[in-house]
């Protein structure tokens, strides 16, 4: 299991997981990544040289080093913008040109938690599993409903269409099916969007500690958060490029929501499914300007709902997650001006740029698997 982080600060994250390997004795078979950026602190090194000395295979992925395993690939490099989350885009490569068959991606202000065992909640991924299945008419399921929280609210989770916040469910009895990814969910401060937070801040004090499948037709947001995906999918877990500059704001922070639902619908082209419950982490977050995020997430929230309509429209070919993922890409190549009207901002470009860069990544792919 390999296990892919960014961050800006000295990884004091390491340590819990350190303590969860070691209390469920499997240090031996988990392998960290941790991707830093031109602001990451130089005593990231020393911290990461401790943690393997302690036991923990942890491999720092520099700027330097960066540019040099990129130097391969110039069409890559020029679209792996410095200064941005999706830097991990290059760990989550790394992990899989040395053959990880489960990829872990976490943020570095997600911990791991004695209660919950981090490696088995993510063993299943890649295998098939006997596991209850949810289903909703809308499409659409709420996994903030598996939490337990204080104040108690109905809460969404960043990325959830507004209008679909409502949507009756049902749990329609266990199915047997190939799990291409796997959504552990967070105690504390849970992934919901900046609007939430401003108006109704919350924190999950529990979860409901079980593991299910969304159905088939049925989706919810899919962050990088504790969120595990089998090497075969890894080509449609491309983390989206945002920093785009919108009137009034720059678009940012749904980068890895996207790259949920590219995942999800190749999934369900494939006729495999993502699990979501376990394992559970503490999400401690990091300090942010809540009305930074709004004006960062705005257009996203407004832009999500044709992307994913037309995601739901698409028709995909291929029999394998980089021949799907590249369809995919052609879909959203036929459908930018669609999605441009649907959200009512000038993005026809921008789809089409992100259609692209999933072409870039889907041959990196192929290349290192």
């Amino acid at each position: 299991m390999n296990i892919v982080a960014t961050t800006i600060w000295v990884p004091r994250f390491l340590d819990s997981y350190l303590a969860n390997f070691r209390e469920y004795g499997v240090l031996d078979r988990v392998k960290m990544w941790v991707v830093g950026d031109r602001k990451t602190p130089p005593e990231l090194s020393e911290y990461a040289a401790r943690m393997r000395a302690e036991g923990l295979d942890v491999e720092y992925l520099d700027p330097a080093s960066q540019q040099q395993w990129l130097a391969r690939f110039p069409d890559l490099a020029t679209i792996i913008p410095w200064n941005s989350d999706n830097r991990r885009n290059v760990g989550f490569l790394r992990a899989l040109e040395e053959g990880c068959e489960i990829l872990v991606s976490i943020d570095d202000d997600n911990y791991a938690i004695p209660s919950s065992n981090f490696y088995e909640g993510h063993l299943h991924t890649g295998g098939t599993a006997e596991v209850e299945a949810v289903e909703a008419e809308s499409g659409w399921y709420n996994i903030c409903r598996e939490l337990v929280l204080r104040p108690d609210a109905a809460v969404i989770p960043r990325g959830f269409p507004y209008r679909h916040r409502d949507a009756s469910f049902r749990f329609a009895g266990k199915r047997t099916m190939p799990v291409a990814a796997n959504a552990g969910l967070w105690l504390g401060d849970p992934d919901v969007d900046a609007a939430t937070r401003l108006a109704c801040p919350v924190q999950a004090v529990d979860s409901q500690r079980r593991s299910f499948a969304l159905a088939p037709g049925t989706w919810s947001p899919i962050n990088t958060q504790n969120t595990a995906v089998a090497r075969r999918a890894i080509p449609a877990y491309y983390y989206v490029r945002m920093l785009e500059d919108l009137p009034g704001a720059r678009l940012d922070r749904y980068g890895d929501i996207w790259s949920g639902y590219f995942l999800t619908r190749c999934a369900e082209h494939l006729g495999e499914c993502i699990t979501v419950g376990l394992p559970l982490v503490q999400h401690d977050r990091n300090q942010h300007d809540l009305l930074e995020d709004l004006r960062a997430e705005i257009w996203g929230m407004i832009a999500t709902p044709p992307i994913v309509a037309a995601l739901r429209e698409s028709v995909l070919s291929g029999s394998d997650y980089g021949t799907a993922a590249r369809s995919l890409a052609h879909s959203l190549d036929r459908s930018a001006e669609s999605i441009a009207e649907g959200a009512r901002l000038p993005i026809a470009d921008y789809v089409r740029r992100i259609a692209a860069h999933l072409r870039v990544w889907t041959d990196v792919c192929a290349e290192l698997m």
